[in-house]
């Protein structure tokens, strides 16, 4: 499929594209006779998992790191053994990740706690009478 129906289907740009392919974060994408990008499924799954992992937070330059040995479903549709060391660096790369969105929850959670403290006492306040109010 064509540059254009893969920004279709993604929501991505083709320009955003182009630029996950020219930085190397997309890896290498096939090629008509006369230049014309030809995207495989494995491709758009691909793009589509790395967009997950952009709204995750994870950084480019780690989506980079991630994604320069190719895309691990492509080789397995050709039958291309896996090597050890890329499962080995992906795992890191995403449990570090994973270790960063909980530290990220665990904030959230706090600050949500804290809001719904200060919702409690105001919607109490709001129900006392207002000859009872105190002034504070």
């Amino acid at each position: 499929m064509t540059i254009q129906e893969v920004a279709e289907q993604t929501g991505i740009s083709p320009y955003t594209i182009r630029f996950y392919e020219k930085t190397g974060v997309l890896p290498h994408i096939k090629r008509l006779s006369n230049g014309v990008r030809q995207f495989t499924e494995a491709d758009v799954a691909f793009l589509r998992f790395l967009m997950q992992l952009k709204q995750t937070g994870m950084s480019l330059e780690d989506i980079m790191e991630f994604t320069e040995d190719g895309c691990m479903l492509e080789r397995l549709q050709r039958g291309d053994p896996i090597p050890q060391f890329v499962v080995e660096k992906r795992l890191t790369i995403l449990r570090r990740h994973q270790k960063s969105l909980y530290d990220q929850r665990h904030n959230l959670d706090s600050l949500l706690m804290a809001v719904e403290q200060k919702l409690n006492f105001y919607e109490q306040r709001q129900q006392q009478p207002a000859n009872a109010e105190t002034g504070v």
